[in-house]
Order: C-alpha cells, then sequence, then structure tokens
C-alpha cells in the first residue's frame, strides 16, 4: 500500500497530506514530516532531519528508539554526561548549560571494557531478527544499544560513543503549572476540583485563586483507589534513569516521573505532599506568561 501511494503521487502530481501513528511508515513515504503532540507542531522537516536532529525529546522518543541523556555543555564540541566528558559535533549553546543529549542506541557500539572509559554491566538482552536489543546498566544509567554482537546478560562491556552520534538539544524542564482555588481554613488547594492538602498558605483568603507550580519528581503515581484525583496514562518516556509518564485528568495533564513503565491507558491516581507545592498570587505573575499546553508548561 505504501508502494501504491507514491505510485500514485508520483503519476497525479499533486501534494499528498498522510497522517500516521506509524512512525516508519512516515519516514519512509515522506518528503517533509510534522511531528505534533496535543495538536501542536513540535518539529517540521525532512525525514532525516526529524531523525537526526530532533528539536526535543518528544520527537527524539516518538520517531525512533533513543537514548535521552541530561547533559552539560562545558563548550564548544565538548559535552558531559552521566559524568564523562565526551566530544561531540554541536556548538553554540554557551559554556557550562544544561542540555539534553540523544544518541540513537543503533549509533553505540559495544567494546571491551578496558578499552572504553564508559563501561557497565548487560542487564538484558533480546534477539530482534537483524540485531540484538541490549540494555547495559552503567552505574544508575541504562544505555539501550543496538548491535549485531551478542553479549549474554551479566557480562561487562565497555559503551563507545563516537562524537557524531551525540545531538544536543536545548534542555527542556516539565513543570505542571495549575491555577488553584486556595483554602487556608481547610488547608487545602483545589486543582482539577479536588483538594490538596497544602503547606505556606498565609496570606491567602478563602477562593483565592494562585497559580500553582510542582516538579515532575514530587508527583507520586498510585492506585486509582488510594487517590481522590484519578487520569489514565497518556504518554510514557524513558529518559535513561526514569520513565516521564503524562498522566490525562478531567481538566489538565500531570507530568510525573517514576521508576516504572506505564502503558498507555492506564489508569493512575495523583498524590502530592504538602509541602512540594510552590504557590504564587496569580496578581503577582508577570504580564509574560510561559507557554502553556493544557496545564503543563514546558520552560527552558
Amino acid at each position: 500500500m505504501q508502494v501504491e501511494l507514491k505510485r500514485m503521487q508520483r503519476q497525479l502530481g499533486i501534494t499528498f497530506i498522510y497522517v500516521t501513528h506509524d512512525q516508519e511508515e512516515a519516514l519512509t513515504m515522506s518528503d517533509t514530516i510534522v511531528v505534533m503532540k496535543d495538536g501542536v507542531i513540535q518539529q517540521i522537516g525532512k525525514p532525516t532531519d526529524i531523525y537526526n536532529e530532533p528539536k526535543n525529546p518528544f520527537v527524539a522518543d516518538f520517531i525512533g528508539e533513543s537514548n535521552i541523556v541530561p547533559g552539560l555543555m562545558l563548550e564548544d564540541y565538548k559535552v558531559r554526561m552521566n559524568g564523562v566528558v565526551y566530544r561531540c559535533v554541536d556548538a553554540g549553546f554557551g559554556k557550562n548549560v544544561e542540555v539534553d543529549a540523544v544518541v540513537r542506541p543503533e549509533d553505540i557500539d559495544i567494546i571491551p571494557p578496558e578499552k572504553s572509559k564508559v563501561s557497565g554491566t548487560v542487564a538484558s538482552v533480546v534477539f530482534m531478527g537483524v540485531h540484538y536489543e541490549i540494555c547495559v546498566d552503567c552505574g544508575g544509567y541504562e544505555w539501550v544499544v543496538h548491535t549485531t554482537d551478542f553479549a549474554p546478560v551479566g557480562q561487562r562491556v565497555g559503551i563507545q560513543i563516537l562524537p557524531d552520534a551525540i545531538h544536543i538539544m536545548k534542555k527542556t524542564r516539565s513543570n505542571n503549572i495549575f491555577d488553584a482555588e486556595v483554602w487556608p481554613g481547610d488547608d487545602a488547594i483545589y486543582i482539577d476540583d479536588v483538594a490538596f492538602p497544602c503547606d505556606g498558605l498565609e496570606g491567602y483568603e478563602n477562593k483565592d485563586v494562585a497559580i500553582v507550580r510542582i516538579a515532575p519528581e514530587n508527583v507520586r503515581l498510585v492506585a486509582p483507589q488510594d487517590a481522590k484525583l484519578t487520569g489514565t496514562v497518556k504518554a510514557c518516556m524513558f529518559l535513561g534513569t526514569h520513565y516521564e509518564i503524562t498522566v490525562s485528568c478531567e481538566e489538565n495533564d500531570w507530568i510525573a516521573h517514576s521508576d516504572e513503565f506505564m502503558e498507555d491507558g492506564e489508569e493512575v491516581g495523583i498524590l502530592v505532599d504538602p509541602d512540594k507545592m510552590e504557590l504564587t498570587k496569580k496578581d503577582d505573575e508577570t504580564d509574560e506568561e510561559p507557554e502553556k499546553t493544557e496545564g503543563v508548561t514546558r520552560e527552558e
């Protein structure tokens, strides 16, 4: 069907707009790809640009498999990831700037540990037909490697990443930012019409509206019966040390960090400790609001 559609497009000489959730299909059929999330365009480009130079972690994870690693750009062409300094081919980010780095699994080589500055233990091996998918635990960070070389579970191996295998992106931080109704008399704020116990409500009156910021690592995902606010998993992205989970609730999307993988559509409950919420009176907010997407803000 892909071949037939391409034949029709060439024969008719007109532009086709083809909508698909199949990433391989998009890469093989398209001259230009538009990657969207929640109705918002994330990146437009040629298939090679989308794959090799993703603009953000969502694009990197959505189009193909990726190792997405928090890093520090020390200077042009030099980045530190997981405490190790690597040469790269990117420049213009400044010095000592936090970034995200993308390394595709097929661009990582497994070599003898004594020949590498990074080594780890093979945690799992899956045969994929044309290659092995090997997960290597390097002291808390797990690299996903695609290779034709077999390495058994438990074997010590070295990891080699060449400069052109590293793609640097501007750092994106996911913060939960919501409007909340404050009720000091109940020591609580209301988000999505659900009461959350909250500290630091001095100076507020009942029914005041505040901006609440909650870091993803402070959002606890629990069984639905253990929380008043529940939602369904909308996306699950592995970031090397944890999963970033997007949970769709009645009014807002929540971002949480978890050690466990969660399936799309899985129902979960949301809890936040009272001292993990940062409140700002809405009147004190500047006129320059950060860009919002369904209650979740991406801040550089």
